[in-house]
Protein backbone atom coordinates (compact mmCIF):
# COMPACT_ATOMS: atom_id res chain seq x y z
CA UNK A 1 0.00 0.00 0.00
CA UNK A 2 1.56 3.63 -0.96
CA UNK A 3 1.95 6.71 1.12
CA UNK A 4 -1.58 8.27 -0.61
CA UNK A 5 -3.55 4.79 -0.56
CA UNK A 6 -2.40 4.66 3.21
CA UNK A 7 -3.64 8.20 3.67
CA UNK A 8 -7.24 7.64 1.94
CA UNK A 9 -7.57 4.94 4.09
CA UNK A 10 -7.29 6.49 7.13
CA UNK A 11 -9.42 9.11 5.85
CA UNK A 12 -11.94 6.76 5.65
CA UNK A 13 -11.59 4.82 9.37
CA UNK A 14 -11.92 8.93 10.71
CA UNK A 15 -15.06 9.18 8.58
CA UNK A 16 -16.77 5.90 10.12
CA UNK A 17 -15.74 6.26 13.42
CA UNK A 18 -15.93 10.11 14.36
CA UNK A 19 -18.24 11.16 11.86
CA UNK A 20 -20.90 8.12 11.25
CA UNK A 21 -21.53 7.72 14.43
CA UNK A 22 -25.00 6.07 15.02
CA UNK A 23 -27.74 8.07 16.41
CA UNK A 24 -28.76 5.67 19.70
CA UNK A 25 -29.61 6.83 23.24
CA UNK A 26 -27.93 4.29 25.50
CA UNK A 27 -25.84 1.17 25.04
CA UNK A 28 -24.95 0.28 21.24
CA UNK A 29 -27.13 -3.21 19.59
CA UNK A 30 -24.66 -5.87 19.32
CA UNK A 31 -24.49 -5.68 15.12
CA UNK A 32 -23.40 -1.76 15.79
CA UNK A 33 -20.42 -3.06 18.48
CA UNK A 34 -18.90 -5.79 16.25
CA UNK A 35 -18.63 -2.75 13.22
CA UNK A 36 -16.82 -0.81 15.75
CA UNK A 37 -15.09 -3.29 16.83
CA UNK A 38 -13.73 -4.07 13.40
CA UNK A 39 -13.39 -0.56 12.84
CA UNK A 40 -10.96 -0.68 15.54
CA UNK A 41 -8.73 -3.87 13.77
CA UNK A 42 -9.02 -2.01 10.55
CA UNK A 43 -6.98 0.57 12.70
CA UNK A 44 -4.87 -1.46 14.33
CA UNK A 45 -3.66 -3.19 11.08
CA UNK A 46 -3.48 0.22 8.86
CA UNK A 47 -0.99 1.17 11.89
CA UNK A 48 0.82 -2.15 11.23
CA UNK A 49 0.84 -1.32 8.02
CA UNK A 50 2.64 2.03 8.29
CA UNK A 51 5.15 0.59 10.77
CA UNK A 52 6.82 -1.11 8.14
CA UNK A 53 6.94 -4.55 8.88
CA UNK A 54 5.04 -6.90 7.06
CA UNK A 55 3.17 -4.73 5.21
CA UNK A 56 1.71 -7.21 2.31
CA UNK A 57 0.29 -9.70 5.43
CA UNK A 58 -1.06 -6.78 7.39
CA UNK A 59 -2.76 -5.40 3.95
CA UNK A 60 -4.37 -8.18 3.59
CA UNK A 61 -5.83 -8.19 6.56
CA UNK A 62 -7.03 -4.77 6.75
CA UNK A 63 -8.45 -5.68 3.39
CA UNK A 64 -10.44 -8.68 4.58
CA UNK A 65 -11.28 -6.41 7.98
CA UNK A 66 -12.67 -3.73 5.75
CA UNK A 67 -14.57 -5.76 3.83
CA UNK A 68 -16.25 -7.64 6.49
CA UNK A 69 -17.29 -4.21 8.70
CA UNK A 70 -18.82 -2.82 4.91
CA UNK A 71 -20.66 -6.15 4.25
CA UNK A 72 -21.86 -5.89 7.68
CA UNK A 73 -22.71 -2.58 7.47
CA UNK A 74 -24.89 -2.49 3.84
CA UNK A 75 -26.11 -6.02 4.28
Amino acid sequence: MGKQTIQNQWGILISETLRNKPNVKGAYPSNIVKNRELLLLGQVELARIESGNNQKFHARIYRSIMDRYFQQKNG
